[in-house]
């Protein structure tokens, strides 16, 4: 398989986190995958390349098959049959909303034409030139100043108890708006993604600690008890924190 990633520059790389191209003969693989706290919009040039789950959208435009898969609280799955031949974008969580109005409209189709002419075809890809057109698509939009705060909120402490009812008293609006405004740009909840959030701090705790014990990690990452952290867990990947461990 021929893969490449880039990482793209200011000021793309406020809404993109990197682009990967990949190219492979005849492959079959059937692949399940949990708690991913980015969305992804992907170009697909081959042959099948499905996204099973919560929040994706499909079309195919001129023989390409365009995929946005948003956040998720629940297992999906992605299967790739045949030639894999594809061009995708990792983007910032909030991207989803940016974009979702955009799907399946010319804006669209030419970024698709463009990074098949400068990405997928060459021999070289030349990412540094695409680059300005990925920028269109996001129109300046950068992070809202409230969903902004929330990110640096949750970032910065242990979600305990109360923690949610605290931040929307540094709201300049009501809750309600905050939300739907959330929503519009997240596809979940503010509360859901906070626990997507704690889910993926515990799966890196998880995989890199040997000593801890399960109740602490779930602590470590904010959850209330261990009640609380196995039945979170549990909706969004599909296994226990237990047998996820082993």
């Amino acid at each position: 398989m021929y893969t490449v990633k880039h990482i793209p520059s200011f000021p793309l790389n406020q809404y993109v986190e990197f682009i990967w191209l990949a190219k492979a003969d005849g492959l079959n693989i059937r692949s399940s995958h949990h708690a991913a706290l980015f969305t992804e919009l992907i170009f697909n040039y081959g042959d099948t390349f499905d996204v099973a789950g919560q929040n994706i959208e499909n079309i195919v435009d001129k023989g390409a098959h365009h995929l946005i898969s948003g956040l998720k609280t629940a297992p999906f799955q992605t299967t790739v049959k045949g030639r894999y031949a594809s061009v995708g974008l990792v983007l910032k969580p909030f991207c989803y909303g940016v974009l979702s109005s955009k799907f399946g409209t010319k804006s669209m189709e030419i970024v698709s034409e463009i990074l098949f002419e400068y990405i997928f075809k060459p021999l070289s890809p030349n990412f540094e030139i695409v680059e300005p057109h990925l920028l269109r698509l996001f129109d300046g939009q950068g992070m809202d100043s409230d969903l902004g705060k929330f990110e640096k909120y949750i970032s910065s402490e242990i979600l305990k108890k109360g923690a949610m009812k605290d931040f929307n008293l540094q709201l300049s609006i009501t809750q309600k708006s905050f939300i739907q405004k959330f929503k519009r740009h997240y596809v979940l909840t503010p509360n859901q993604y906070a626990k997507l959030r704690q889910v993926n701090y515990a799966i890196q705790l998880l995989q890199s600690s040997q000593a801890e014990s399960l109740i602490q990690i779930g602590l470590d990452a904010g959850f209330y008890d261990q009640s609380h952290f196995i039945k979170v867990f549990k909706k969004f990947c599909g296994e226990t924190p237990k047998n996820f461990k082993t």
